[in-house]
């Protein structure tokens, strides 16, 4: 049963990733980004990443207006050296783009970086690579760990408080 708890934690914990296609992504100056281009919003969906993966992006400008998107690690909306790996460039249509996930780990802001394009930001948590990262990032799954820990543990105390039936003395 415990086994069963811990397998189940695992199935509904694990968040989904861009490593398992492309991401798309839909922008509108006025409304935001999305994951179709009816569910613009602003701030735009979560996405999740971990460091070293490869991302690929189908982005799509559904106002005919110039958009970019990137990773602003230091939050000063625009596109600084370090964060330069992340920058899709210019699309006015829609572009595939490609980029490896840098090292810095935290949840940051994603955005396009044109004047009026305030509404277009969204976050992006970046976790530490491999499985270790995975499952520190989650806060679900981690919490699944502990209750079926904790549930071991107080098993293995009741049985051992548990009053024993005294043994019966040998057949003669």
């Amino acid at each position: 049963m415990l086994a069963g708890l811990l397998l189940a934690s695992f199935g509904f914990a694990i968040p989904a990733t861009a490593t398992e296609g492309p991401t798309y992504l839909y922008a509108n100056r006025s409304t935001g980004w999305g994951f179709s281009n009816t569910s613009l919003t602003s701030p735009g969906p979560n996405l999740e990443v971990e460091v070293g993966e490869h991302v690929t992006l189908n982005l799509t400008s559904l106002d005919g207006r110039n958009h970019n998107w990137f990773i602003d690690y230091n939050g000063n909306s625009v596109v600084d050296a370090n964060e330069s790996y992340s920058d899709s460039g210019t699309f006015r249509g829609n572009l595939q783009y490609n980029f490896t996930v840098g090292n810095q780990t935290g949840t940051f802001v994603y955005r396009s970086r044109f004047n009026g394009d305030g509404n277009l930001w969204g976050n992006i948590t970046v976790r530490p690579a491999g499985f270790l990262g995975g499952l520190l990032g989650n806060p679900l799954l981690l919490a699944g760990i502990v209750a079926v820990i904790v549930a071991i543990v107080a098993v293995a105390i009741w049985a051992r408080r548990r009053p024993r039936q005294p043994e019966e003395p040998p057949a003669e």
